[in-house]
């Protein structure tokens, strides 16, 4: 019976980390370009049970669950759709990639695409982080000049010349990415990053969270009805434990 108050225990820990990732998807559901997050779980390794009577050998009894564990998290990095605006400061990835900010903590990676100019004419992001351009440069404008970026993020302004290239990263493994606040991403050894020579720039777009409001308002609903069992079987084991101490044992 104690045995059964630890695995519901366990469980509830589990729903409680999945019930706030959950949250965390729909509180961003209309942050530009976030990806939300998914859980793993597992459980923790069955115990066998014997039974030993004096002068006999051990009797078998059968397995029992020790509960479960979250395993891991990781981002769903599908893309989302992507949204109309006719601002050309606004740039959506189409494909794999990221761009490449400038950050003061070291150089940062955003599928966020919702830019400004600064007052010195550099393209940055709403917090005021610099986009870099291939060369990692910040990307110059000319003031007064109107522009269009082409889908390989080639600056080109109305008088004829020729600006920066933004910089796309792809990450082989992006999944493991570090995300960070601001919608920003931080890259590990792991993730491999190199030129996103297959990423299309959309100027006057911007992509939308990957978060499926209805579907992650489902899983939430399951994910507290199955926290309220837990707590109903943990209730019922502590009623059954008081009557065996109090009733049961004084007889």
């Amino acid at each position: 019976m104690i045995k059964g108050l630890y695995t519901a225990a366990s469980s509830m820990g589990v729903l409680e980390k999945k019930s706030n990732i959950r949250a965390n998807n729909l509180a961003n559901s209309n942050t530009t370009g976030f990806k939300k997050s998914g859980t793993v779980t597992s459980s923790f390794p069955e115990m066998l049970l014997e039974r030993i009577e004096a002068g006999r050998n051990s009797e078998e009894i059968g397995e029992i669950s020790t509960g479960a564990f979250l395993e891991r998290s990781f981002k769903d990095m599908r893309q989302g759709d992507l949204q109309r605006t006719n601002n050309k400061l606004d740039l959506a990835i189409q494909g794999e990639g990221f761009f490449t900010i400038e950050t003061e903590a070291g150089i940062r990676y955003s599928r966020d695409g919702n830019f400004t100019i600064n007052n010195n004419s550099e393209l940055v992001t709403q917090s005021g982080n610099p986009v870099l351009d291939i060369n990692g440069e910040r990307i110059q404008l000319i003031a007064d000049e109107d522009f269009s970026i082409d889908q390989n993020g080639v600056l080109r302004f109305n008088n004829g010349l020729q600006g920066s290239q933004i910089a796309l990263v792809n990450f082989e493994n992006s999944a493991e990415l570090i995300q960070q606040g601001d919608n920003l991403y931080l890259e590990v050894e792991e993730s491999n990053g190199s030129i996103a020579s297959e990423a299309v720039l959309a100027q006057g777009y911007l992509e939308t969270s990957n978060v499926k409001i209805v579907e992650e308002m489902v899983q939430m609903i399951k994910t507290s009805r199955h926290y309220e069992s837990n707590q109903k079987v943990i209730t019922t084991m502590d009623e059954s434990l008081s009557k065996v101490i109090n009733e049961v044992g004084k007889a």
